[in-house]
């Protein structure tokens, strides 16, 4: 097994590559595994995997064999690829991976990790007859290696700032890249509030002839409880009901009121629906894995999603320390200035991709906080956050980061 995924690693060589070409033929070898089953396919900066999460537990919970496909994992590789919730076997990630290998070596195709990891997601889902696969894009849209679907239905759930090298400088020309996952005479959902970014994919949905769905021109939603267990909250509009998720924050409702909008596009009853929410929960993300002291950890890792994580803990009246590990392509800046004031404490560490150095991170802590600590090993820096906190710990700034600290949960024991 290790074998196999020192090769799929060894793939992130190519680095990133956005483009249909290579992917398109390497499916074709395969026998278009891709037409093979339903699909639903997301785009958007925040939110894609937990609306994936979300949508496929109701599908799920409504008799289907549902796909999912998320990335980028936390722990372990196989996570990115789950049929009703089961991640995929090593057994099976070792045959598929050296079938699709021998094919790319007989036909000279050179695929980056994220096209490699599709195509055999697409073949994985395709051979277990799936009768439905939810897709989340890698980074955008319209290059993006997923977006030789064609999907049943097109979901965007927000735009905002992040992987400008990629995708473009202002969210004007990032929307147009993620709205490139939209196919002629389809149907499209977003939880996209900002009216330029609406005209934006309005236009878009014009000139293909398809119908766009937004989240507030179809539901009102009112939040009626929230602790640490979960939420519950109640819908108003297309669907009138009471619904309760174990997930933390209100962006999380946006996100699973729009799973509810593209299940019920799809059919699926509201006792399917608010089954299939109560049971759905996606790691990392505003999740508790300590009680006492508290410790919560979150993905957030962008500005927006910093956003969200400082909305939710201003309203947590508890002494706070912060681990921190941000990568070092992300507005570093912006994002402490927001979240850093809310702690006595911080502590400065390094997630296992692209992090951004102790010496820039500790210089802008220290802007707004006096007692900071910085460790490149993980362990120490996880050892010293519990020494402490006094009253709750939260992790955050990098998914990998968040990923690395679940490897080593044993410590919080």
């Amino acid at each position: 097994m290790q074998e196999v995924l020192d090769y799929l690693y060894n793939l992130e060589r190519f680095g990133i590559k956005l483009g249909l070409d290579v992917v398109n033929e390497l499916l074709i070898k395969l026998n278009s595994p891709q037409n093979k089953f339903k699909s639903v396919h997301i785009a958007g900066t925040n939110g894609k995997g937990s609306t994936a999460c979300f949508l496929s537990s109701i599908l799920e919970s409504s008799g289907q064999k549902v796909g999912l496909y998320t990335s980028p994992h936390l722990v372990k590789f196989n996570e990115r690829v789950k049929i009703n919730g089961i991640e995929i076997l090593d057994s099976d990630l070792v045959r598929l991976t050296t079938k699709i290998r021998e094919v790319c070596e007989r036909n000279n195709i050179s695929p980056t990790f994220f096209e490699f990891t599709t195509v055999l997601a697409f073949l994985y889902f395709a051979e277990n007859k799936v009768d439905y696969a939810v897709i989340e894009t890698g980074m955008g849209g319209r290059l993006d290696a997923t977006n030789v679907l064609n999907p049943e239905m097109s979901i965007i759930t927000n735009i905002d700032i992040d992987h400008t090298k990629h995708l473009g400088e202002n969210k004007e020309v990032i929307a147009i890249e993620k709205a490139g996952i939209i196919k002629e005479n389809s149907l499209v959902l977003t939880a996209e509030q900002d009216s330029k970014i609406i005209e934006i994919f309005g236009g878009i949905c014009n000139e293909k002839k398809s119908k766009l769905c937004v989240l507030d021109d179809e539901f009102e939603i009112k939040l009626i409880s929230s602790n640490l267990g979960g939420q519950e909250f109640s819908t108003t509009g297309k669907m009138e009901g009471n619904f309760f998720i174990k997930m933390l924050g209100e962006h999380q409702i946006r996100n699973a009121v729009l799973a509810i909008m593209g299940a019920r596009k799809l059919g699926v009853s509201q006792t399917e629906i608010s089954d299939g929410l109560k049971k759905a929960y996606w790691s990392g993300r505003l999740e508790v894995i300590k009680e006492n002291p508290l410790v919560l950890i979150d993905c957030a890792h962008n500005l927006a999603g910093i956003e969200k994580l400082v909305g939710f803990l201003t309203g947590i009246d508890k002494n706070k320390t912060l681990l921190l590990g941000t990568s070092e392509d992300k507005e570093i800046s912006k994002m402490l200035k927001l979240l850093v004031p809310l702690f006595d404490k911080v502590i400065i560490t390094q997630g296992n991709y692209k992090p951004a150095s102790l010496e820039v991170l500790e210089k802008e802590v220290r802007k707004y906080c006096s007692n900071v600590y910085s460790y490149v090993d993980l362990k120490e820096a996880i050892s010293k956050g519990l020494e402490l906190t006094d009253e709750m710990l939260v992790i955050a700034g990098s998914i990998y980061l968040v990923g690395d600290v679940l490897r080593h949960r044993n410590l919080f024991k």
